[in-house]
């Protein structure tokens, strides 16, 4: 069991006793827009299937949630290379997404062994391109990708992460 530690979050698998704060989290459609695998309306069922999922997670793939004083504020995983988070509306703007997404970007360097990492925003969340260009992500193209909140296709940002690119920003940083 995977358990990283910053120093304001702690990002934890995903309990049984964490579907209604996941319910209202996702269930907020100013938070699901912005993914492309969360559906809306997100309901009870929809925690519960995720839940179950997570654990049964691959070695290589990494599902967390991320709390803040023992609350659910949020989730982070690697999926096939992909880098994917979400926070809570209330959570927006502390940095939290920064500080998650910095830890699991280390461990995936370190302790998974990844060598490179790719993610993608939708071009006009202007929150998760700070946060993914400050880990080192490069922009690497526009693309289109379906979002099952929004039930369509949606302009997105393409992004690439090389094992020296993240040292480099690591160093940048400091």
């Amino acid at each position: 069991m995977i358990i990283l530690v910053t120093d304001r979050l702690t990002l934890r698998p995903p309990h049984e006793a964490d579907a209604e704060a996941l319910v209202h989290g996702l269930g907020n459609l100013n938070v699901s827009r912005w993914t492309g695998r969360v559906p809306y309306p997100y309901g009870r069922r929809d925690a519960e299937d995720y839940i179950a999922r997570s654990r049964v997670t691959p070695q290589d793939e990494l599902m967390l949630f991320i709390t803040f004083g023992g609350e659910l504020v949020g989730g982070i995983g690697i999926t096939q290379d992909e880098l994917g988070y979400w926070l809570a509306e209330p959570q927006w703007g502390k940095g939290f997404g920064t500080e998650a997404a910095s830890a699991v970007t280390d461990h995936a360097f370190t302790a998974m062994g990844r060598d490179r990492m790719v993610a993608s925003y939708h071009l006009s969340n202007d929150g998760s391109r700070r946060i993914l260009l400050g880990l080192g992500f490069r922009e690497t193209g526009e693309d289109v990708a379906f979002s099952r909140a929004r039930a369509a296709e949606v302009p997105i940002m393409r992004l690439d992460l090389t094992r020296q690119a993240w040292r480099e920003a690591k160093e940048r940083r400091r």
